[in-house]
């Protein structure tokens, strides 16, 4: 770890639930404007280094995009060469208003009546916020911090999906705020499709704190004798099986490149072996 990295962990999670309500407008325009697929990625994200969280092209509004920088707190339209077509600064402005800008825009873009609205996600998994009773949005020192690993885990990310057959592309998800890919093994255990999902969760119910997860499906059945893992990672086992490394634990996203990398490339190998039929 980077002992100069000061690791405050309650200001990481105000400014997750912060900015996971506001990629809110984006996911709900992609929703409502992308071609819908089954696994309902049209909704997810991605991350530009330039740009922060940026939806697909929505080709129905002149080849355009929804952005969130995390850094100013504004929502924006860019258009090609990502011409900024119209700004929002979300700080001191509540979630109602920055949905009644965006439905405003592309009405003006697409002259449809009100087509968006907000994903409906299961109660559980909603926050109980001020965000959500109209409290408004303020800008935090701690938001570029985290940024700072959605940056690193993408760049991360986009080796593996180089590196391994049947990786997804790098997704950030809505629901549950997540960077990942999920890559798919040929093989198949009871007729289930064998998957590995790698990724960063910026915190949850699990961690609240950033962390590395590399999950094998389906869970193995027997977790009494898990494999060690590199990079000082560990298993959870509690709900979900899966590798982790938490941000107490590898610091400072940039300066912890080559043990997050250790630990990914371990624990990667770990979850295809417990994968793979034993005879």
């Amino acid at each position: 770890m980077n002992q100069s990295y000061i690791f405050n962990s309650s200001e990481l999670a105000q400014a997750r639930i912060l900015l996971h309500y506001a990629i809110q407008p984006l996911a709900a325009t992609a929703s409502a404007l992308c071609e819908k697929k089954e696994d309902f990625s049209h909704q997810a994200l991605y991350w530009d280094n330039n740009l922060g969280f940026k939806t697909q092209e929505i080709s129905s509004i002149q080849s355009c995009r929804i952005v969130l920088d995390p850094i100013t707190l504004t929502l924006e339209i860019v258009g090609d060469s990502d011409r900024v077509i119209s700004i929002f600064a979300l700080s001191d402005h509540t979630l109602s208003e920055a949905f009644d800008w965006i439905r405003t825009e592309i009405k003006k873009l697409v002259r449809e009546e009100d087509i968006l609205i907000p994903i409906s996600y299961p109660p559980d998994d909603n926050h109980d916020r001020d965000l959500d009773r109209d409290g408004r949005f303020k800008l935090q020192g701690s938001i570029s911090d985290l940024a700072d690993y959605y940056a690193n885990a993408n760049a991360i990310l986009q080796e593996i999906v180089e590196q391994e057959n049947g990786a997804s592309p790098v997704l950030i998800w809505p629901h549950h705020f997540d960077i990942a890919t999920l890559i798919t093994i040929p093989n198949q255990i009871n007729g289930e499709t064998l998957t590995v999902g790698v990724g960063l969760s910026p915190g949850d119910s699990s961690y609240d704190q950033p962390y590395w997860y590399v999950t094998p499906y389906p869970y193995p059945e027997d977790i009494s004798n898990l494999p060690t893992l590199d990079g000082n990672g560990t298993w959870h086992t509690s709900g979900w099986v899966g590798a982790v490394l938490t941000a107490s634990q590898f610091g400072e996203p940039n300066a912890s490149i080559d043990q997050i990398k250790t630990f990914l490339n371990s624990a990667i190998a770990a979850c295809k072996d417990l994968l793979t039929p034993k005879i």
